[in-house]
């Protein structure tokens, strides 16, 4: 009895060392968590990219994405410090700055948009509203009526949307549509499920996410009206930063998309965002361990070696650029394009006009 004792002690010892051992080393990872918008858009790919870059070649750094909640979310988060880095974008920036929008009910908004530090833009590509050839609808206007998915509850592109579509029809959500609420995950696969009818998401083309509906699905994208493109909501969504016109070559989903033409649609210019007070040389290893490997972003999709380039990547950021980025691009030889900035005059000025308008 004493011998089997003896054994079952020295056995409990070993595997008490083997998990203090296994415990040490992973602690003496610094662990970081990413915000990110959901599998299938263009910002899940850069994040992932942009994870695995680091946690392959900063020694002692990892950082998770994690693909939960609404970039605006994510960027709260990381001014509280409770998360390391977020999607950011000039738009964003500026609805933080004026509190408003998803913003609306934060005090100090332009104070709090200062611990948000930018390291690089890319465009997110362009709006594709998906339905399926089957549900019968061929444009916005039909979908009066119908169960569409605009994008996460209290999310910049939600309110995006909503513009897009009160300019191309009228329509409101809520009292002519119903708006499906759910994060960007959830709502891929509710709608490869039948659940809802109108699929209205951001990415680059082709995106991967309707890349895979169309292998077996015959699918159609619906396209803007430049008709009512002088209409207010259309006026007013347009005049935010970083916006653009584009189309959408239908050939780059197969022959199961049904549309013939290239699809008009509009995109805007997003980025990656990182905690103000990060260190500034830990960030530029980031930086040189994700640029200086730009290859292997482009080998996750083919649509990230358009999205990724050193011109597109200092065109459009917003705040302060952090200083290990800043270092970064110097050394690359990259100009910095000028970014958006406010201040507390532009903030009163805001305030001042909406005040006058009531």
């Amino acid at each position: 009895m004493s011998i089997r004792l003896s054994k079952y002690m020295v056995a409990a010892s070993a595997a008490a060392f083997l998990f203090t051992a296994a415990t040490t080393v992973e602690a003496a990872d610094k662990r970081y968590t990413l915000g990110s918008l959901g599998a299938g858009t263009t910002p899940f790919l850069v994040n992932t990219a942009w994870a695995k870059a680091v946690n392959k070649y900063v020694p002692g750094h990892k950082i998770q994405v994690s693909a939960v909640g609404a970039a605006t979310k994510h960027q709260v988060l990381v001014i509280k410090r409770r998360m390391d880095f977020a999607m950011g974008a000039q738009v964003a920036y500026r609805l933080m700055a004026f509190e408003i929008g998803p913003f609306k009910k934060l005090k100090g908004g332009l104070a709090m948009s200062k611990k948000l530090s930018s390291l690089f833009s890319y465009p997110i590509g362009v709006y594709h509203a998906v339905v399926y050839e089957s549900s019968g609808i061929k444009s916005y206007a039909d979908i009066k009526g119908k169960k569409v998915f605009l994008g996460p509850p209290a999310g910049v592109a939600t309110r995006n949307v909503k513009m897009i579509v009160d300019a191309m029809t009228g329509l409101k959500a809520g009292k002519d549509f119903t708006q499906v609420k759910m994060g960007w995950g959830p709502a891929a696969q509710a709608f490869q499920d039948r659940k809802f009818d109108v699929w209205i998401l951001p990415s680059a083309a082709p995106s991967p996410a309707i890349k895979q509906l169309t292998l077996t699905n015959k699918v159609r994208l619906l396209p803007l009206d430049k008709a009512n493109f002088n209409h207010p909501s259309w006026k007013k969504y347009y005049s935010q930063p970083a916006r653009f016109i584009a189309t959408i070559d239908p050939t780059v989903y197969g022959k199961n998309l049904v549309n013939t033409a290239p699809v008009l649609t509009t995109g805007a210019y997003v980025g990656m965002s990182v905690r103000s007070d990060m260190d500034a040389d830990l960030v530029y290893k980031m930086m040189k361990a994700f640029w200086d490997h730009i290859d292997e972003a482009h080998a996750l999709s083919v649509q990230l070696k358009d999205t990724l380039t050193f011109e597109l990547a200092t065109k459009a950021m917003s705040g302060r650029v952090h200083a290990g980025a800043v270092r970064f691009w110097k050394e690359k030889g990259v100009k910095i394009a000028k970014p958006l900035i406010y201040t507390e005059a532009d903030v009163k000025k805001f305030k001042a006009r909406v005040k006058s308008k009531k």
